[in-house]
């Protein structure tokens, strides 16, 4: 706990200026130089926080927010705000109200911005109207209108004085990660075969900034995959500690990883929490 905090103080809306204070961040007002990026978490607790960018996929996030379920592991989502307007407006059958699915399974949301663009030549103001708020919008509309993020992630991880002040405009921490598993830059490098599979998305539907309508997906074989399973893997034994925030995406290699991370995480004797609570056990 922080200063008596629970997770679920955490999630209601007095618990960004608590977290300005416990974390250095800066509460409305205060000078943005102060904001501290959260990448990791410094706890005697054999905790870490496994977390989702993008969700670009509908297809991948659904059935991994399900295997997690089924393992009683609660995930951190940070989706691009066009993702959830996606969803809003056309979601492919049987991914209707994806939001509020994953939020009823236990998981949890940040917020990755709205367009997913280089943001860093954006001032406070262009954050604020072009990125923050149509995030929180659409967020809103798909999980109610009492929702708020446990966290701001900027998207790849840019962050500038414009983005601290933001953190502090909002109450919210910037959380980034501290173990990357690499599963896009993987996919990058593997998936370059064209076939039929339109529910999956590939890398370019995530780096790339797309309007409403999304390309549809490209997908590798079953070799390129395995390959970037191991690679998930080896990061994992490479950066792993206590209080690790570890960043994934909703790309097939990841959810063909989760039971052998999982398998991983057992093993060293880890315990999968949301950020929200992770960031509680901060010593």
């Amino acid at each position: 706990m922080i200063n008596g905090m629970s997770r679920r103080q955490f999630l209601q809306g007095s618990a960004g200026l608590a977290l300005a204070s416990a974390f250095g961040l800066p509460g409305n007002g205060a000078r943005a130089n102060n904001a501290r990026v959260i990448r990791h978490v410094y706890t005697n607790a054999r905790k870490v926080s496994i977390s989702y960018d993008d969700l670009w996929s509908e297809h991948f996030a659904l059935r991994i927010g399900r295997e997690y379920y089924q393992r009683n592991i609660k995930l951190t989502f940070f989706p691009v705000g066009i993702a959830v307007l996606n969803n809003l407006r056309r979601p492919n059958p049987g991914y209707e109200n994806l939001y509020p699915r994953l939020r009823d399974m236990g998981h949890e949301f940040g917020c990755h911005l709205f367009t997913h663009r280089v943001i860093t030549d954006f001032s406070l103001q262009q954050l604020i109207d072009e990125e923050m708020e149509p995030a929180l919008h659409h967020m809103r509309r798909a999980l109610g209108p009492g929702f708020r993020p446990v966290g701001i992630r900027p998207p790849y991880g840019h962050v500038t004085d414009a983005v601290k002040e933001l953190s502090a405009r909002y109450g919210l921490p910037l959380v980034l990660w501290g173990l990357d598993s690499q599963d896009a830059i993987c996919t990058k490098q593997n998936e370059d075969k064209p076939c039929e599979c339109s529910a999956q998305a590939n890398f370019e539907s995530y780096a790339r900034v797309w309007g409403p309508d999304l390309p549809d997906g490209m997908c590798s074989d079953q070799q390129c995959t395995d390959n970037c399973v191991d690679t998930i893997l080896q990061n994992y034994e490479s950066y792993l500690r206590p209080g690790t925030i570890i960043l994934h995406h909703a790309l097939k290699s990841s959810f063909e990883a989760i039971q052998p991370t999982v398998d991983l995480l057992r093993a060293w004797n880890m315990q999968p929490v949301p950020v929200s609570e992770l960031l509680t056990l901060a010593s």
